[in-house]
């Protein structure tokens, strides 16, 4: 978490000052008071996040974190009144109905201290997710402050912050790379589509992630993975068509 995060923080502020001495157009490292609520709800779901794999079954965590989608929604519901459209539930529900195919048979009851961290980060990311929708503002540069405050709290509690060189490379691609994209992306998302459907998008993480492990290490991926998988591209697939082809005949 502490390299990661330090990582991450570098990789965005390199980019956010490049932006600026070209004088092109990018946006502020804190936008406003909102922002600074969205980089604390990231900061939040990112410590909580490694609690909950550190203390409880993976199966529990993924389950809970695919609860994301109907918390976001029920947030922006309650606080903003933002109603999700019919398609968007039935693909909630498709989705949830994949994720518990996955993992179903690694449900246990775990920790109880683990199963609330993998409950908090899920309410952190739709409080982020549903903030953002609300105020339309670009958070794209809020990862730089988020990582400056997790890698803050990973180094209180770390015992050893030493690397080998093939774990600085995979670090550094994490890091600088992937991390940086994906969490710009994450936060940028929320301004265009609903919170509901941006949390959706996290679904495709629990059909990808086994297959990357599939292709780095061999791992077997068992015939559960491969239905509920499938269950849940279909849904995304289904819902980003339903709503691409409702725009295109509203605009003409």
């Amino acid at each position: 978490m502490f390299w990661r995060s330090v990582l991450l923080s570098l990789a965005i502020t390199a980019f956010w000052l490049t932006m600026r001495v070209l004088k092109k157009t990018t946006a502020p490292l804190i936008n406003g008071k909102s922002g600074f609520t969205i980089i604390m709800a990231y900061s939040i779901g990112g410590v909580t996040f490694i609690q909950a794999v550190h203390n409880t079954e993976i199966a529990n965590v993924v389950f809970i974190l695919a609860l994301t989608p109907l918390v976001a929604a029920l947030t922006s519901l309650i606080w903003f009144k933002e109603i999700p459209t019919i398609s968007t539930w039935l693909a909630m529900a498709g989705g949830l109905f994949g994720v518990a195919i996955i993992v179903w048979g690694g449900l246990g009851t775990g920790s109880m201290f683990g199963n609330i961290m993998a409950a908090c980060t899920t309410l952190s990311m739709a409080i982020a997710f549903t903030i953002t929708r609300y105020t339309r503002k670009d958070m794209s540069m809020s990862p730089m402050l988020t990582g400056v405050i997790t890698a803050s709290i990973a180094f209180i509690f770390a015992q050893d912050l030493s690397l080998s060189a093939n774990q600085w490379f995979w670090m550094i691609i994490n890091g600088i790379i992937i991390m940086p994209i994906s969490y710009s992306m994450l936060a940028l998302g929320p301004k265009y589509i609903s919170a509901a459907e941006v949390a959706l998008f996290l679904l495709l993480e629990t059909v990808l992630a086994p297959i990357w492990v599939w292709l780095a290490v061999g791992e077997h991926i068992n015939g559960a993975t491969f239905v509920g998988g499938a269950i849940i591209l279909t849904t995304l697939i289904t819902h980003s068509a339903f709503k691409l082809f409702r725009r295109k005949v509203h605009q003409t």
